[in-house]
C-alpha cells in the first residue's frame, strides 16, 4: 500500500514537474524562432537557433533589467535588517504591547496589496517620491518586511534558550548575541526571506506601473509590457526578453534553492 502510494505521488509530482518545464520549453525554443517559424511549429525545436531576438529584445530590456536589479537588492537589504531587527526584538525583550504590536504587523498579512495603492501613491507623491528609485523601494520592503518578521520571529523562538542564557552569562551585548548566534543559525530562514522578497521585488508590475514614468526608473516587468505592444518584429522578440528576464530568477533559486526549503521548514516548525 505505501509502495503504491509513493509511486502515485511521484507520478503526481512528475506531472506537476511537466506542467512547469512544457511552457517554459516552449518559450525558450520559440524565442530562437523568427516568426514564421513560430507560427507553424511552434511546438518543435527552431530549424536554426536565431540569437537576431535576443540581441533586439536586450536593447530595450538591458536598462530596464539593471534598474530592477538595484531596487531589488535594496528592497531584500531593508527587508533582512529590518525583519531581523525586529524578530530579535519580539523574541528577546518583553515591553508593554509588545503582543499588540507584533499582532498589528501581522495583520498587515491580511491586507491585499491594492487595497493600499491609492493610500501609498498619495503618500509617495507628498514626499516628493514620485518617479524615483525611493518610491520604488520603500513601498515594497514595508510590505516584505512583515513577512520577514514573522518567519524569523517563528525561527528564532525555535532556537535553545540555553544559547541565550549561556551568552547572557557570558556577558556578550545584544549585538554579539544576534550577530554571532542568532544570525547564523537562522541562515536557512534568512536564504528563504531572500528568495521570497527578490521574487516580489523583480516581478512587481502594479506598484511600478503607478509611481513612475519614463525610462530612467523604469522596471523590468512593465519594460516586458511595452515590449509586447511595440514588438513589430514578432513574438520571437518577446519571448527572447521573457527568458532574459527570467535568467535571475532561475540563477537565484538555483543557488538557495536546498536553504529555501530548510529555511521554509525552520520557519514554520518551532523546535
Amino acid at each position: 500500500m505505501k509502495k503504491a502510494a509513493s509511486v502515485l505521488g511521484r507520478i503526481f509530482l512528475g506531472l506537476i514537474v511537466l506542467l512547469v518545464l512544457i511552457p517554459f520549453f516552449l518559450l525558450l525554443s520559440n524565442s530562437f524562432k523568427w516568426s514564421e517559424e513560430i507560427v507553424k511549429t511552434p511546438f518543435s525545436l527552431p530549424a536554426a537557433w536565431h540569437v537576431t531576438n535576443y540581441v533586439k529584445a536586450g536593447a530595450q530590456v538591458f536598462k530596464p533589467m539593471l534598474n530592477t536589479f538595484f531596487v531589488t537588492v535594496c528592497v531584500i537589504g531593508i527587508v533582512l535588517i529590518a525583519g531581523t531587527l525586529a524578530a530579535y526584538a519580539f523574541v528577546r525583550f518583553k515591553f508593554v504591547g509588545s503582543t499588540f504590536l507584533y499582532l498589528a504587523i501581522m495583520a498587515l498579512l491580511m491586507i491585499p496589496g491594492f487595497v493600499l495603492l491609492i493610500p501609498q501613491f498619495i503618500q509617495i507623491t507628498n514626499l516628493h517620491m514620485y518617479n524615483t528609485f525611493w518610491g520604488l523601494i520603500l513601498p515594497p520592503a514595508a510590505a516584505s518586511s512583515a513577512t520577514a518578521t514573522f518567519l524569523l520571529k517563528t525561527s528564532m523562538e525555535g532556537l535553545s534558550k540555553s544559547l541565550f542564557e549561556a551568552a547572557d552569562m557570558e556577558g556578550a551585548g545584544e549585538i554579539q548575541i544576534l550577530t554571532k548566534i542568532v544570525v547564523p543559525l537562522s541562515k536557512p530562514t534568512l536564504s528563504t526571506v531572500v528568495i521570497m522578497t527578490g521574487l516580489a521585488a523583480w516581478n512587481n508590475y502594479l506598484w511600478p506601473l503607478v509611481s513612475t514614468t519614463g525610462e530612467n526608473t523604469q522596471q523590468i516587468a512593465v519594460a516586458l509590457t511595452k515590449l509586447i505592444r511595440s514588438a513589430v518584429e514578432g513574438n520571437g522578440v518577446v519571448f527572447a526578453g521573457y527568458v532574459t528576464a527570467s535568467l535571475p530568477l532561475i540563477i537565484l533559486f538555483c543557488c538557495a534553492s536546498r536553504s529555501f526549503v530548510a529555511g521554509l521548514t525552520q520557519g514554520a516548525v518551532k523546535g
